[in-house]
């Protein structure tokens, strides 16, 4: 789970759903984007 340390302890903002997308806005411009992709959550952190 090191992929999410910088998302630690941070502030969340604001949630997103949009396309069967759920999108989670932090502190710091910091985004992680959650959606399933073949029955999988599929997950993306920017920055990484």
């Amino acid at each position: 789970m090191a992929k999410f340390d910088g998302l630690r302890g941070q502030e969340l903002l604001e949630v997103e759903e949009k396309n069967d997308e759920v999108t989670l806005i932090f502190k710091d411009n910091r985004f992680l984007f959650i959606k399933l992709e073949n029955g999988k959550m599929v997950t993306t952190s920017i920055p990484e």
